[in-house]
């Protein structure tokens, strides 16, 4: 085989490769609406787990696969009566850092203690920017807030 033949199939096998690997992509979903802490496990999966995962809502009652559900009653990643769906993630994957350990408080004042969250004014900014961003430009966009937010940039 000579070298230009090499080139051409190194070519062909990272494009078969690039394609199956975007056809194998995990969807993963929650229940319509987006809530704050179902886009905090979306973003710890996309950023930590699985970089090609997509995330979509579906209607309430719709089966979800428990592997790919988000915060639902049967899903890996849910609420308890004393962890956030994010916490829960977190313990799971045994993912902790910087960033998440500036998220955490946000999510159990935003899940586990909404009526105090008028007492927090970065909660309740937060919150808004989130839910403006989710609404004007989608989940990626947040994802990318989030992102910031962690960095300093978006406090």
């Amino acid at each position: 085989m000579g070298i230009v033949a090499f080139k051409k199939t190194i070519i062909l096998l990272f494009v078969y490769f690039s394609i199956a690997s975007s056809l194998n992509a995990s969807v993963y979903k929650t229940y319509t609406q987006w809530e704050v802490d179902a886009i905090f496990v979306s973003w710890l999966i996309n950023r930590y787990v699985d970089k090609q995962s997509e995330f979509i809502v579906v209607k309430k009652g719709t089966f979800i696969d428990e592997e790919y559900a988000i915060n639902t009653p049967k899903s890996r990643f849910r609420r308890g009566g004393k962890e956030t769906a994010f916490e829960s993630a977190l313990r799971q994957l045994n993912i902790r850092n910087n960033c998440s350990d500036a998220l955490v408080p946000i999510i159990r004042i935003l899940e586990l203690a909404p009526w105090r969250k008028s007492e927090y004014l970065y909660v309740l900014n937060f919150e808004n920017n989130l839910v403006n961003i989710l609404e004007k430009d989608g989940i990626e966009k947040v994802f990318n807030y989030i992102d910031n937010y962690c960095k300093g940039e978006e406090r």
